[in-house]
């Protein structure tokens, strides 16, 4: 549901809102404040919220799909973690205040939006089945974020993904970080997902189908090398960087949806 529900809206929003195109092929000559981009970072989390809601309202534990006070204290709940991760990203490369708002860096807003998204997968896994509270929710939602987080700093770490996003402000670069990080969200979400047994299991079957993610990173890392040698117009390397990113993360939901519906 959370999928569909996200695919539907998100097409929709970049086809046809001019805020959703530009930040694909933003005219540069426009950005002469951050309002226009950070007003496309809180539709972001509005639609990761929505999500989330569609996941607490189905298939969500038992004794909170049919409570609506505790619907409404795990979406607060999800809405906090996501303002919180987007804080802490700017301690791993990436900040909203500086890049986004000041410097009006559409590659960074572009990068933050897919961090909604991969993270509203961490948070949609780990609310997922039953469980005795909500501290199993957090456990899961810490194990797959930070997952999410290691992954995307390994990432920077052979690629340099982050100068190329907020030093070059690189839009291409922005787009395939956001594909990464979206993609790699909805398989650690999938990790997580599932019946709360006891926190060494979930560990156990995080390291066991989260692997793809080391294959989705050895792919992110291989393709910025190829274009860090390639000289593309800015177009063209957009439009490349969209299909990269495109087949990124549909191929990591699929994969998600698949692990999701064996735990």
């Amino acid at each position: 549901m959370f999928i569909f529900v996200f695919g539907v809206v998100a097409a929709a929003f970049f086809i046809i809102h001019p805020s959703g195109r530009a930040i694909l092929f933003p005219p540069l000559r426009d950005c002469r404040s951050g309002r226009g981009l950070t007003r496309i970072l809180f539709v972001a989390f509005g639609i990761c919220l929505s999500g989330i809601l569609c996941v607490l309202l189905t298939i969500s534990s038992a004794d909170v799909r049919s409570d609506g006070d505790e619907i409404g204290f795990h979406l607060a709940g999800s809405a906090l973690w996501l303002a919180l991760t987007v804080a802490a990203f700017e301690f791993v490369g990436i900040s909203v205040r500086d890049d986004v708002a000041s410097r009006r860096n559409p590659a960074a807003a572009a990068t933050i939006c897919g961090l909604l998204v991969g993270v509203a997968f961490c948070l949609a896994g780990s609310h997922t089945g039953n469980g005795p509270g909500p501290e199993v929710v957090l456990a899961c939602a810490a194990i797959s974020t930070a997952g999410l987080f290691v992954s995307w700093t390994l990432f920077n770490a052979f690629a340099g993904i982050v100068d190329r996003v907020s030093i070059e402000r690189d839009l291409g670069a922005g787009i395939r970080s956001a594909g990464f990080l979206g993609g790699g969200g909805a398989i650690f979400g999938a990790s997580v997902a599932g019946d709360w047994i006891s926190l060494e299991r979930t560990l156990r079957d995080c390291s066991r189908f989260c692997w793809p993610i080391l294959l989705l990173a050895g792919a992110a890392v291989a393709v910025e090398r190829v274009i860090a040698n390639r000289r593309l117009n800015q177009r063209t390397a957009n439009y490349v960087s969209l299909t990269y990113a495109g087949i990124a993360f549909w191929v990591s939901l699929i994969y998600a949806l698949r692990a999701w519906s064996r735990t």
